[in-house]
């Protein structure tokens, strides 16, 4: 038994409820503003004037991917290709002859000398031995060298949902998108149950510093296939290692897991199973974007669906003969047009609902098209800080006009839910809630604010990573609000997120994280 005080606990029950003390038994609140004298026998915990939120959720992640960023050479912090080459060439001078090399995270967008994708034949200036890929920070295009094209027997084909990229004399460039990406990828060595474990544990223990205590995740494709990498997780999060994840099915790997004996929603506290992830479409940045009009310097140019239509629909049905929900990728607003319309045709089992996963660029007819629909907007307000104002000279003056509309689509009855993407973006809810308030660039974090409009109140952008996550993994009534029968994970704030300068809520640094009545952040090694 623990009694949690000297603090000011939001329960986010309602907008301004706070309560003065937390009592815990077995890792689930039993009561709140409790007399401690009434529980002689009860451990108090002192928190020191902090501020205590229900533990922050990370609707969106890669956390296997986000441990291989934070284990790998990562160039997100780059701001010239120069800068990005001398890098990757320092890391090459380390390795034993003709090793591979897989590095992470560049984004041109940031490069004052050279904004464009790099290309085989830059990496060719680094080695000529050494097989390189570099992927770009959407994870939706890679870049190679001319070693591991070679050594990977890339030939010119034609990929579904995917391109190799072609310069004007037909030569291939070394960029990959979206599909074709795997032709390079799967070329690596499958990692072990243990280097899995080992990149989870990197990924949670950076969350924990964070103040995350649970994150919906997408990882049972891409490392040790489903079952694999499914143990992985069952191995590694537990009560001596607390962390709730959420993991999403990719419809690759739908086949085994209606060979397994898992289900939807199947699992316990710290493990279960999602919906059927769906990609629709690529990323603006990529140029992959499905837009109904198009590209700024290409108006023909509609980006990719990597789904045919026929394609889409049978994955559809599939998902709903096994009893499961969607999530779906999207980017694009014509994309968004394609997918609705399609879910109406096949709705999910009543009381599910379908995730709309990032949907920045909308339109007030497809939100009104939408309306009514069992739909959860599972989205990353980070995505505006580090796509605006560039996306907005890719796209073009054409570009759909309720773009990132949050405050729209709260306002239409639809739940919204708030992520990272990482390692696409840091994942620091605060990051997140400032990006919702402000929505400033990355580059001028006091300055424009973008389609300002559609800001979201503090509070509104706390419960995203609260009592949205909740909603988004079928929680309501045991995650994400202080209440007794809810889970007693707690993130603990040095600073009150209401009553500070909305400019500084970024700045906020975490005291404590609490997961499951265990302190794992700062005490956890």
């Amino acid at each position: 038994m623990k009694i949690y005080e000297n603090a000011k606990f939001y329960t986010m029950q309602r907008e301004g409820d706070f309560v003065r003390n937390v009592f815990v038994q077995d890792g689930v609140i039993q009561a709140l503003d409790v007399d401690p004298e009434a529980y002689p026998d009860a451990e108090r915990v002192d928190l020191d004037g902090k501020t205590v939120f229900p533990g922050f959720v990370d609707s969106h992640i890669h956390l296997l991917w986000y441990g291989q960023a934070l284990d790998r050479l990562n160039l997100s912090e780059t701001t010239s290709k120069r800068e990005a080459l001398e890098l990757i060439r320092r890391r090459v001078a380390d390795l034993e002859a003709e090793a591979w090399l897989f590095v992470e995270g560049y984004d041109e967008n940031k490069w004052s000398d050279d904004a464009t994708l790099l290309t085989r034949w830059d990496l060719d200036r680094v080695s000529e031995t050494h097989p390189i890929l570099v992927r770009r920070i959407d994870y939706h295009s890679v870049s190679v060298n001319s070693a591991l094209i070679d050594a990977a027997k890339l030939v010119r084909q034609e990929v579904s949902g995917g391109e190799m990229v072609l310069d004007e004399s037909g030569v291939f460039t070394g960029i990959l998108r979206d599909n074709a990406t795997y032709l390079a990828t799967d070329r690596f060595p499958v990692p072990t149950n243990e280097a899995i474990s080992a990149w989870l544990k990197l990924a949670v223990r950076d969350l924990w510093e964070k103040g995350v205590t649970g994150a919906h995740s997408e990882d049972l494709h891409y490392f040790n296939g489903f079952e694999g990498t499914l143990q992985a997780f069952r191995d590694t999060l537990s009560e001596d290692f607390p962390f709730r994840a959420q993991l999403l099915i990719h419809n690759a790997e739908f086949d085994v897991f209606e060979d397994s004996d898992e289900r939807f929603m199947d699992g316990d506290s710290f493990v279960e199973l999602d919906s059927m992830k769906i990609f629709y479409d690529g990323t603006v940045g990529s140029r992959t974007a499905y837009m109904s009009a198009g590209y700024h310097d290409n108006p023909e140019e509609h980006g990719l669906k990597i789904q045919t239509d026929e394609e889409f629909e049978k994955l559809v049905k599939r998902a709903r003969k096994a009893g499961l929900p969607v999530a779906i990728h999207i980017l694009g607003d014509a994309a968004f047009r394609d997918v609705i319309r399609m879910l109406k045709k096949y709705p999910p089992k009543t009381g599910q609902h379908d995730r709309m996963i990032h949907t920045p660029w909308l339109t007030d007819e497809l939100i009104e098209e939408a309306k009514g629909m069992p739909l959860l907007f599972d989205i990353q307000p980070q995505f505006l800080s580090s796509d605006l104002p560039w996306a907005l000279d890719v796209l073009g003056e054409n570009h759909p006009p309720r773009a990132f509309a949050w405050k729209t689509l709260l306002e239409n009855g639809f739940e919204l839910a708030g992520g990272s993407d990482a390692p696409i973006e840091i994942p620091n809810p605060l990051y997140g809630i400032h990006a919702a308030v402000l929505r400033t660039a990355n580059s001028d974090l006091t300055g424009k604010r973008y389609f300002e409009t559609e800001a979201l109140s503090v509070y509104e952008a706390i419960e995203l990573y609260t009592t949205g996550s909740a909603k988004a993994s079928y929680k309501p009534d045991s995650r994400g609000k202080l209440a007794p029968g809810f889970a007693a994970d707690f993130t603990v704030l040095e600073a009150d997120p209401f009553e500070i300068a909305k400019e500084n809520l970024r700045s906020i640094k975490v005291a404590k994280t609490i997961v499951n009545d265990r302190e794992v952040y700062p005490n956890e090694g």
